[in-house]
């Protein structure tokens, strides 16, 4: 006997599934008398347990929860922050430099403090327009201590990576690739060009061969295609450095609204008093000294 296959609307749809439903009671010393309902497959679990004292025992365990993630992820954050500075290479005299212990004693310094702690603070927006700055001016005035300021708000504000390279270390760098099998130029190179931020010191100090120009040039390039922002610390004046880079390498730390400024005041540190009792690298203002 032939039995034909049961078409689709043929097939049994399965009826609604039935509940039970229990009405629980109770009272409760601290919230009275209460009536709560519960499935009867969970009535049992749920007898003679009072539903506010319920509730309140379930928000304590759910804040719990919420502070012991908060801590688990301040923690990843302070690790991530903590490798970051270790990464960054600012040097142990500037680790602690913040815009907190800047000393303004000119309306110039007010000027050039107020555009590197925007560049700071707005640091994702610099990021998006690729802008960069040149601190340029004499040896002492400060150039440094913004630039190190601005890497350490950029990393432990946002968790940005920073890099801080003098140019001379940039070419030991890439020099000792040349006698390497482990790296190549080309990997230190990127090293350059990866960083969020990178401040490089001390360009135009050799007042140098060709070799070193190509070399910063190269960096300020790769930095200026990816959109990555560079912060250039010079002794030479704005002219000088001109002559030095080239003025294309110049106009493009305007680009994004970055720019060039002008260190032109006398020795900052000369303003700076210093503690034996502190840990090398640290300092405290002259104000801040006078009544400790």
């Amino acid at each position: 006997m032939n039995s034909s296959p049961i078409s689709s609307s043929e097939e049994k749809i399965p009826g609604p599934v039935r509940i039970d439903i229990e009405t629980l009671t109770g009272a409760c010393d601290e919230h009275g008398e209460w009536s709560r309902q519960a499935p009867r497959v969970i009535a049992d679990k749920l007898r003679g347990k009072c539903p506010e004292c319920e509730r309140i025992a379930q928000e304590a365990r759910d804040e719990e929860e919420r502070v012991r993630l908060l801590g688990a992820m301040k923690t990843r954050k302070n690790r991530h922050i903590d490798r970051l500075l270790g990464e960054s290479e600012i040097p142990r005299r500037f680790r602690e430099r913040s815009f907190d212990n800047y000393t303004i004693e000119s309306e110039e310094q007010r000027r050039a403090y107020e555009k590197a702690k925007a560049f700071a603070e707005k640091f994702p927006r610099a990021m998006e327009l690729g802008a960069s700055f040149v601190f340029c001016g004499p040896p002492g005035t400060g150039k440094t201590h913004l630039a190190c300021a601005i890497a350490n708000h950029v990393i432990r504000a946002f968790g940005h990576s920073a890099l801080f390279v003098t140019v001379f270390d940039a070419i030991q760098r890439i020099k000792a690739t040349y006698d390497s099998k482990d790296r190549t130029e080309r990997e230190v190179m990127q090293g350059f060009s990866l960083p969020d931020l990178l401040i490089l010191d001390e360009v135009g100090v050799q007042f140098g061969t060709e070799y070193e120009k190509v070399i910063i040039t190269d960096i300020i390039n790769r930095r200026y295609a990816d959109m990555r922002p560079t912060i250039i610390l010079s002794n030479l004046n704005e002219a000088e450095l001109g002559d030095y880079l080239g003025i294309r390498v110049i106009d493009r730390m305007f680009e994004g609204g970055g720019g060039v400024v002008a260190f032109n005041w006398g020795s900052y540190r000369s303003k700076v008093i210093r503690d034996k009792a502190l840990p090398v690298g640290e300092y405290r203002p002259v104000d801040a000294m006078r009544d400790a």
